[in-house]
């Protein structure tokens, strides 16, 4: 097949434009499928805020993202009004994810190959384009797909400025300046400045036999320089009275109303590293369980790869980011999907890796074994199993791509990780299943206030009572109350309640999804007396 790999590299453009149109089609598909989870609500009247000149809602995180969401919205609403097929508002918020999520497969490809060839880039495109932990995380409306989008550019522009520099001063010095505009978008995309500290402490300890690479003063000053007038520029709230003030306190927990987190059954501390407290191996798990056993191969083997290459300036690169990503984020207590997604390219670099390394040791051995007429029949039917199936495990499980489980899962969906794998997506059914039967007036308890209050003002019933299952102060009601209770939203404030409500009554419906139990609806009317027993 080296005549069809030739193609392939000849016309890698036209490659990277198609896997960019097929990370939109599987990223689009059925976007509007999924109600809102509490956090993009939050996005929403954030991005409502903006487009009425208010800026000071959602402070907790930088601005572009919110920015993103208005503009979206603003230009959903001029398309609502003159086409006949409208965009649902959760489209709208969810689309510029959508873009920036495709539109990374292109970064991953200069990425990898500025370190590993053309051919491994675009494998390594292909296998973001395709990943389903990359795609379900880029369908959610946080910080993370932006984030990871300008961290990985800011990375590329770094590394060719500095193999640039010593020949072509101007030219380098022109990449130091864009690498650092990327990490102020970075920056204004998500407050992570160690990010960007992982980019200097790699080139100090890994890189720093090699003086030609020196950034010198004006290198410093175009990197730091740009990085600081282009975050500022995107994120002036920054400069604002009460935001740093508002931020140290977000970082400190004054927002945090709720703790644990229920995986494989156990509800566990997300504060606590030992007994009790989320396993260090939750990401590894989630990697096992939800990356198709094809493509975890290949990270296995070129794990083994790069690590005896590790001294070659690809290899100790991924190998430095995607450890120092890993070791820390598994060592912390809090603990959630989104956070995978910035070590994900390392992923699927090593991958594609692990893949070229399978394919060419497959091959060698048939030529030892085969006829070399087979030879060819083989390297086609090699090529058509790594495109077909990691397209046809991401088409398959569309659109709620977080169910997603290859065989090591067994097949228990929703089962391991209720709270991101269903993250909310039983709400909005549960919702206006309520609303329909509800009478006047009546109570409504669940565990995602912005979420409830948004459907039920969607759905014409502000009449409704909205009370927290976890909120001790409050009656859900004198004579009938509604409780949604979904796994993803059991807590220690809330674990007593319900408990008790599940063993002693049977819900009145039901919400599943891909055979996952998303939401159990009860109606009980005499929820007060069993709360004033907890």
């Amino acid at each position: 097949m080296p005549q069809f790999q030739s193609l392939i590299l000849k016309h890698k453009r036209l490659v990277l434009a198609l896997l960019v149109l097929l990370g939109l089609a599987l990223r689009f598909r059925g976007l509007a499928q999924a109600g809102f989870n509490e956090d993009e609500v939050q996005k929403v009247v954030a991005a409502h805020s903006y487009l009425h000149g208010q800026f000071s809602v959602n402070l907790e995180h930088p601005m572009l993202m919110k920015s993103l969401i208005a503009i979206s919205l603003a230009a959903g609403d001029a398309w609502n009004h003159i086409r006949t097929y409208p965009l649902a508002e959760e489209t709208l918020v969810r689309l510029p994810n959508v873009l920036f999520g495709s539109l990374t497969a292109v970064v991953i490809f200069l990425v990898g190959q500025e370190f590993f060839g053309a051919g491994i880039g675009l494998l390594s495109a292909f296998l973001w384009t395709t990943g389903i932990i990359a795609i379900m995380i880029n369908r959610v409306a946080k910080e993370d797909t932006l984030l990871v989008f300008f961290t990985w550019l800011a990375y590329y522009f770094y590394a060719r400025a500095k193999n640039m520099v010593a020949t072509d001063t101007g030219r380098g010095r022109r990449l130091f300046a864009a690498s650092g505009a990327s990490f102020g978008l970075m920056l204004a995309s998500k407050y992570f400045p160690h990010y960007l500290g992982l980019n200097a402490l790699y080139y100090v300890f890994c890189r720093r036999k090699r003086p030609a690479e020196a950034l010198g003063k004006i290198g410093y000053l175009l990197f730091l320089g740009t990085c600081g007038i282009v975050f500022l520029l995107v994120n002036p709230l920054l400069l604002g009275p009460g935001t740093l003030k508002y931020i140290h306190g977000y970082i400190h927990g004054s927002s945090i109303t709720h703790h644990g987190y229920l995986m494989m059954g156990q509800l566990r501390r997300e504060d606590v590293i030992g007994a009790g407290g989320m396993p260090k191996y939750f990401y590894l798990l989630v990697l096992a369980v939800k990356t198709p056993i094809l493509v975890l191969a290949g990270f296995l083997v070129g794990l083994v790869a790069v690590w005896k290459r590790r001294r070659e300036p690809g290899a100790s690169f991924i190998l430095f980011m995607l450890l120092s990503w890993i070791i820390p984020f598994s060592l912390i207590g809090p603990k959630w999907f989104r956070y995978m997604l910035a070590w994900m390219p390392s992923v699927y670099i090593v991958s594609a890796i692990g893949l070229v390394s399978i394919g060419s040791s497959l091959l060698a051995w048939a030529r030892q074994k085969w006829t070399p007429r087979a030879i060819p029949a083989l390297a086609a039917v090699c090529t058509v199993v790594l495109v077909v199936y990691p397209v046809a495990a991401a088409a398959k499980s569309g659109p709620f791509y977080s169910l997603y489980l290859n065989r090591l899962g067994a097949g228990r969906t929703g089962y391991f990780f209720p709270h991101d794998e269903l993250n909310d997506m039983g709400l909005r059914p549960a919702i206006e299943r309520v609303c329909e039967t509800a009478p006047r007036g009546a109570s409504v308890g669940a565990e995602a206030e912005p979420v409830v209050r948004y459907y039920l003002h969607k759905c014409g019933r502000d009449d409704l009572q909205y009370f927290d299952l976890s909120d001790r102060t409050k009656a859900p009601g004198p004579a009938s109350a509604f409780l949604i209770v979904q796994d993803g939203r059991k807590y220690f404030e809330n674990i007593a309640l319900v408990d008790s409500i599940e063993s002693h009554q049977v819900p009145v419906d039901t919400v599943r999804i891909q055979g996952a139990d998303a939401a159990d609806i009860y109606h009980r009317e005499e929820v007060a007396a069993l709360r004033g027993r907890r």
